[in-house]
């Protein structure tokens, strides 16, 4: 059996008639000035829920620190862009680029159906969406090695995997651990809450960066430590509040990936901690209502309340049964429409479609740390051997998720 690693990123707008049925896909999404939150799918500078941005002169942060270039970031990894979406919708300049990794730490346990494993003492699961860097699969790792993984919160706080870095053989002190999540369990008298299960001691945690508010249940922090947890308890060195509120400005433009969490309304739920608005204007794509655990992409512009009135709603996950996945050798490509025909399906690709070249698998190994390797539709060529996952919408096309030159080298 494998391990199918696919990226359900589709940036092609997909318009949806009254009843649902007919599809048209539509270059670009929303323009203008705004904040992209999503995967990575590409380099060359950087694609994210489908545009292509240019990073040349972006204020470029991993996890806070300055970082020179893109080479610092991965596909897969979730990353906030700030800047500006050109007319054409699919092309854009940043203004600034950050990533915060959503758990860093020691491989604790590894579970036998190669699919999840725990990390700080958070269940991290693997899904056809997630990019392994530095390694092939769950049984290249041992206890005790170093992750960085990236992701959003399930509903029951398990994390689902977009990517995971292997940093390292063993921990040292200087690598640092990080954990983002919810307090819970709060307990003011000794200065200890809980992060899905994981206690936190923040005693003499530095909480400069809070304003004097007090901790509460329910609020979205970032722990920063040295040592490791200790009788599953972690000494936190730093707590950091994370919040949306002045993150996203009134007016402002937002694409938003993320999983939702809670359905409060018909019209109201909530992706990545974000609150979302529909109304008989939002445009569905690839489905017609929301589920609790559902991968979204969501478009729409911040009102004065700090929600997200949404513009158009998008799927990005494989687990509602529609995707397929094929293997062989490319039979015709038509870079006009940018399709490829493989094992007797006309694929389609578009700006977020992940392509990844897997022929450098020995020098990803050798290298701790490293990044697994992207490619370009003009690097394909008949006669490539591939492995692709796609998926189906309802006007019967198939568009590509994640594409794997050379094969997928993932097994188990």
């Amino acid at each position: 059996m494998k391990i199918n690693l696919a990226f359900l990123m589709l940036s092609a707008a997909i318009s949806l008639s009254s009843c649902g049925d007919a599809l048209t896909l539509v270059e670009g999404g929303m323009t203008g000035t705004g904040i992209t939150a999503g995967r990575i799918t590409g380099f060359g500078s950087i694609y994210v829920n489908g545009v292509h941005y240019q990073v040349d002169d972006a204020l470029l942060y991993r996890n806070g620190s300055r970082v020179a270039d893109q080479t610092s970031f991965a596909a897969g990894e979730f990353i906030t862009v700030t800047g500006s979406v050109n007319t054409d919708g699919v092309s854009g300049i940043a203004t600034q680029v950050s990533f915060e990794g959503l758990v860093k730490g020691v491989v604790e346990a590894l579970a036998a159906d190669g699919q999840s494993l725990t990390v700080l003492g958070q269940t991290v699961e693997l899904d056809l969406l997630t990019v392994l860097h530095g390694f092939d699969q769950l049984t290249d790792l041992q206890i005790g090695n170093v992750l960085e993984i990236s992701g959003d919160r399930l509903p029951n706080g398990s994390i689902k995997a977009s990517s995971i870095t292997l940093i390292a053989d063993s921990y040292q002190t200087s690598e640092g651990l990080q954990l983002m999540g919810l307090i819970t369990h709060l307990k003011p008298e000794l200065k200890t809450f809980q992060i899905s299960g994981l206690t936190i001691n923040y005693g003499d945690a530095n909480l400069s960066t809070w304003n004097n508010q007090a901790l509460a249940n329910g609020q979205r922090v970032q722990v920063k430590a040295s040592q490791l947890p200790m009788n599953a308890v972690l000494i936190a060195q730093q707590l950091s509040l994370q919040t949306t509120e002045d993150k996203y400005p009134e007016k402002s433009r937002l694409e938003l990936e993320g999983i939702v969490s809670t359905i409060v309304a018909a019209n109201e739920f909530t992706l990545a901690g974000q609150k979302i608005i529909t109304s008989n204007t939002t445009q569905w794509v690839g489905l017609t209502a929301v589920a609790v655990g559902l991968n979204l992409e969501v478009e729409g512009y911040m009102d004065a309340t700090g929600s997200l009135q949404a513009k158009r709603i998008m799927l990005r996950d494989t687990s509602q049964g529609n995707s397929h996945e094929l293997a062989g050798q490319i039979t015709a490509i038509d870079k006009t429409l940018s399709t490829i025909n493989l094992a007797g399906y006309l694929l389609y690709l578009d700006k977020s479609s992940m392509l990844l070249n897997n022929s450098q698998t020995a020098k990803r190994l050798a290298q701790r740390g490293g990044r697994h390797d992207v490619a370009k539709f003009e690097d394909l060529v008949v006669g490539d051997y591939i492995e692709v996952t796609a998926l189906q919408w309802s006007d019967g096309t198939w568009r590509v998720l994640r594409l794997d030159r050379g094969g997928r080298r993932t097994t188990h």
